[in-house]
């Protein structure tokens, strides 16, 4: 391309001037080729969302690098028809040994953060679209972005955390969709002594069960053997009330949140229609007759 606009300038146009068009032309059609790229590679990103495939995240992370390879190609080309930015770039080559320390130095963090990156991308501890927890700085949230420095992820408020990669790479990670999207969470409910417990737990066990968004995991071994669908247990005993605690199942984490709030809703209008108490924290204060009488 660079012989081509030079010799179809060569004739019409003085050198500089032919070398400033030059370099304009090859800023432009860097900056047209990475948009361009740029473009096809988030059509790509969301077409592999869609499908709920975990080569998103390579395709994400190879949109920077090809970003960046446009990038440095144009700034080279740029650079080497400048003379005096060719000489200078020729002498900082010869005493790239130095630079290569100092910048090494400079640029250690950065660095760091890019072999994770690529560490993370070869053994996949999460993708994007996975449901993590940074368990050391209690971050939560959807992964939506990984780049050559850092994760985005977006929390349950709808912000965004960026970690660097060195951070994420080194980290201990809790990861709800990996290799097993379920998700077991734990409903505890706590009833008067004075209740009927074995009933509590049958209703408990049938509100559940009838939630369209309960997953039923036991196996066809299990249901042959009468298994329960709902497993309710009394997991204490405590001061003023008897907790209850069940098992939610549900196919991701969103919908377990959903499936919670709808199981405690409904409980509470059916322990009430059946006359069992939800225990909650009072003070009975007793009169005795004789202090009656003697005031």
């Amino acid at each position: 391309m660079q012989a081509w606009i030079q010799n179809l300038m060569r004739d019409r146009l003085p050198g500089m001037a032919m070398t400033m068009l030059f370099i304009a032309l090859t800023g432009v059609v860097t900056l047209i080729c990475a948009r361009v790229v740029n473009r096809i590679f988030r059509r790509v990103i969301e077409r592999q969302k869609r499908l709920n495939s975990g080569s998103a995240t390579i395709f994400a992370f190879c949109r920077y690098l090809a970003a960046t390879a446009i990038y440095f190609a144009g700034f080279a080309v740029i650079v080497s028809n400048i003379p005096a930015l060719s000489a200078g770039m020729n002498k900082l080559l010869a005493a790239g040994g130095v630079l290569a320390v100092v910048g090494g130095l400079a640029a250690q963090e950065a660095l760091g953060s890019m072999v994770s990156g690529l560490m993370i991308l070869a053994f996949k501890p999460f993708v994007i679209g996975d449901v993590v927890r940074c368990v050391e700085n209690n971050i939560s949230g959807v992964v939506e972005e990984i780049t050559l420095r850092h994760t985005a992820i977006r929390t349950y408020e709808n912000k965004r955390v960026i970690v660097p990669n060195s951070v994420m790479n080194n980290s201990i990670i809790e990861n709800a969709d990996y290799e097993d999207s379920r998700v077991c969470s734990f409903l505890e409910v706590g009833v008067t002594y004075e209740s009927d417990i074995t009933r509590a737990k049958q209703l408990l066990a049938e509100v559940i069960a009838h939630q369209p968004d309960y997953l039923d995991t036991r196996t066809p071994q299990q249901k042959k053997a009468g298994a329960p669908a709902v497993q309710v247990v009394v997991l204490a005993l405590a001061e003023s009330a008897v907790i209850l605690r069940a098992s939610l199942w549900a196919k991701d984490n969103s919908t377990a949140f959903s499936l919670k709030c709808a199981v405690l809703e409904e409980i509470k209008s059916v322990f009430e229609h059946e006359h069992i108490a939800i225990a909650y924290p009072h003070l009975v204060v007793l009169h005795s007759e004789v202090q009656d009488r003697e005031e």
